[in-house]
């Protein structure tokens, strides 16, 4: 395997990690056993790691010019063609392909995962933070925080669509400029998201009475 090959094998498994985390992050395993080891072990030193990879991976990414990578690249490129492809033109997303629409309902498919998880650990340990407070004040508050905590995820991935020279974006046969759609839907979804934070803890203030507050 090439020096290339290598680090690219290497980012994909981080990648996949990475992702497997925010899978498990509403989960009571990563908050109740995880979380405590993470926080004593994990340093600055991991996120210079993932920095150190991303140099080797674009060095050798500019080093390659010989026949074969080129012919790699173009395999990559014709594996992913078909998905590239237009499949209808939906408002207000515009003209979307099958791979836009693939990632969009995995994406979609990860908040809800993260909501409904989020939801079943807090009303299951849910506290009353004002006397007298009802039960369903005190789920509309845990349901306005959890909204924000959703909201992070879309953070979280916002700006890899746009991010030039992306070490991670030709993993899955992707450029910058082919993938800003997904910069501007999770924009859109991360206010959306925010904006429900926001309401829901008016409104909950309000029925509360600490407004004042």
């Amino acid at each position: 395997m090439s020096g290339k090959g290598m680090v690219r094998a290497i980012f994909l498994v981080v990648f996949a990690v990475w992702l497997m985390i925010w899978v498990l992050l509403p989960t009571k395993l990563y908050k109740n056993t995880w979380t405590p080891n993470l926080e004593t072990t994990l340093n600055s030193t991991y996120f210079s790691g993932q920095a150190a990879f991303g140099c080797a991976y674009l060095h050798f990414q500019n080093k390659s010019t010989d026949s074969s990578n080129h012919s790699k690249r173009l395999g990559l490129d014709s594996a992913t063609a078909l998905l590239k492809r237009p499949v209808g033109v939906m408002a207000p997303l515009g003209i979307v392909s099958a791979l836009e629409l693939t990632f969009a309902a995995m994406f979609v498919a990860l908040l809800i995962w993260s909501l409904a998880n989020y939801l079943y650990v807090s009303f299951g340990n849910l506290h009353m933070h004002k006397e007298g407070e009802k039960i369903w004040e005190a789920k509309l508050r845990s349901v306005s925080l959890r909204l924000g905590y959703v909201g992070n995820i879309c953070w979280a991935f916002l700006f890899f669509p746009v991010t030039r020279g992306s070490s991670v974006l030709p993993l899955i046969g992707l450029t910058s400029e082919s993938s800003i759609k997904y910069h501007i839907w999770l924009g859109h979804l991360s206010n959306i998201l925010f904006a429900a934070h926001t309401i829901g803890f008016i409104i909950y203030w309000a029925i509360t009475n600490q407004m004042a507050e």
